[in-house]
């Protein structure tokens, strides 16, 4: 595999991955609000960090686009996530997790994760890919059981 499609399959995975987190509402409640947690992935700030800092998306898709990481119709299936998720302004700070979960802003943002899912599936066939964008990564699944 050459260099430039080894970037895309673990840039893609960490997207696809970051998306799920999104629209996974029962392991950010588990996680988020669990006073035990100790793995600092599993917060609404780190949450954002991941999708907009690391994937270099706080400018939107245009890179991305540009560099063959997504397609057009890619992207247009997560705009409405993309927008609403980047413009959402936490009810106490960014640290108030359980104000966050009870905000029916942030409900819109699972929503719209959710839907950009939806959308997404229908434009993707790798197994793979589709595994990351619907289930918990290993790390979700140990929060979800309290580890």
């Amino acid at each position: 595999m050459s260099e430039n499609q080894d970037l895309r399959r673990n840039w893609r995975a960490s997207w696809l991955g970051s998306i799920q987190e999104f629209a996974d509402e029962e392991t950010q409640r588990r996680s988020w609000l669990n006073p035990n947690n100790s793995n600092p992935h599993f917060s609404f700030v780190e949450y954002l960090c991941c999708y907009f800092d690391d994937l270099a998306l706080s400018e939107g898709y245009e890179t991305a686009l540009a560099d063959g990481l997504v397609s057009a119709e890619e992207v247009a299936a997560v705009a409405e996530f993309h927008t609403i998720a980047d413009t959402y302004n936490s009810p106490k700070g960014d640290y108030d997790q359980e104000a966050i979960l009870a905000d029916p802003k942030w409900a819109e943002v699972v929503a719209a994760a959710k839907h950009a899912q939806a959308g997404l599936l229908a434009l993707i066939d790798d197994p793979k890919e589709c595994s990351d964008l619907t289930e918990p990564g290993p790390y979700a699944v140990a929060a979800r059981q309290g580890s």
